[in-house]
């Protein structure tokens, strides 16, 4: 089997893992176009050369980090599997607390930032010194490279990606309060439609399949400050926000019935009665 992959660090971790639970594979390494330029906006931009690949024949399946795959997926190719999932959670890495001045806090996350500045501006409500969200770019090691180097205070990076590269010690702690996007610390396997792969972990595709839903009800896309997240308790977590984190929304709801997917939706409608479509539409290109 041809597993095909982006050739960053964590790419090839997760592509490393999938090889490993499917018993062997032949690792082939693709650039795209996120590669060649990661300030597009565009989600797509981390996926499109590897769907290229499959719909051609040159891969039987592709290794993502389900947080870059949108969820309108392309004619002819489907989700298939995953790994058991990693801790979804944000990491901070660095500090908050800077004497004399507000803290810089790198991301490159819209729906990151949106969370953050809402939570500083709560914080500078309350009489604290707040902090400052600053875009910062790269890969993890140049993220973490950006933060040693005193270009930043602190930089936001997700614990999946943190661990599976083995730099946990980088994290000064879990961000329980910012909710993840959805699919995060989930790598997912996308191949031609029909094509069976026994690699399916069932509470991840539980969770995975409600959070995408949600996304999808909701409109956004990666113009959109959106985060959805599946506890373990079947409860779905999520938050609109608008860009500069001045308003937002927040709901959750129990799973009580046993289709993820319609979870995701009652979620997402309940958010769009509320008003998310026009916090949704302020993060989005005109």
């Amino acid at each position: 089997m041809r597993i095909g992959t982006r050739g960053s660090a964590l790419a090839l971790a997760q592509a490393t893992m999938v090889q490993a639970a499917l018993g062997g594979g032949e690792i082939v390494t693709i650039t795209t176009t996120g590669d060649r330029n990661r300030a597009l906006a565009d989600k797509a931009k981390w996926v499109t050369e590897l769907e290229r690949a499959l719909a051609d024949g040159e891969i039987d399946v592709a290794v993502h980090s389900a947080k870059d795959v949108p969820t309108t997926l392309p004619d002819g190719l489907e989700l298939v599997g995953c790994l058991p999932r990693e801790d979804p959670r944000d990491a901070l890495c660095g500090t908050l607390s800077v004497a004399g001045r507000p803290a810089r806090v790198g991301t490159a996350s819209l729906r990151r930032a949106a969370q953050l500045r809402a939570l500083a501006g709560a914080g500078a409500a309350d009489g604290g010194d707040g902090f400052e969200v600053v875009e910062i770019r790269g890969n993890v090691d140049t993220r973490l490279a950006k933060l040693a180097a005193g270009d930043v205070d602190a930089v936001v990076l997700a614990n999946a990606g943190l661990r599976r590269l083995g730099r946990d010690e980088s994290i000064t702690e879990l961000l329980d309060a910012l909710v993840p996007a959805a699919g995060q610390g989930t790598v997912v396997l996308e191949a031609r439609a029909g094509t069976v792969v026994d690699l399916r972990d069932e509470p991840t595709w539980r969770a995975l399949t409600a959070e995408r839903a949600c996304v999808h009800a909701l409109g956004a896309d990666c113009s959109s400050a959106v985060g959805a997240h599946l506890r373990p308790d079947d409860t779905l977590v999520a938050w609109v926000g608008a860009p500069d984190g001045s308003a937002w929304l927040r709901d959750e709801l129990r799973m009580t019935g046993t289709d993820p997917a319609a979870l995701g939706v009652a979620v997402a409608e309940r958010l769009l009665a509320a008003g998310a479509a026009e916090l949704i539409y302020a993060g989005s290109n005109p």
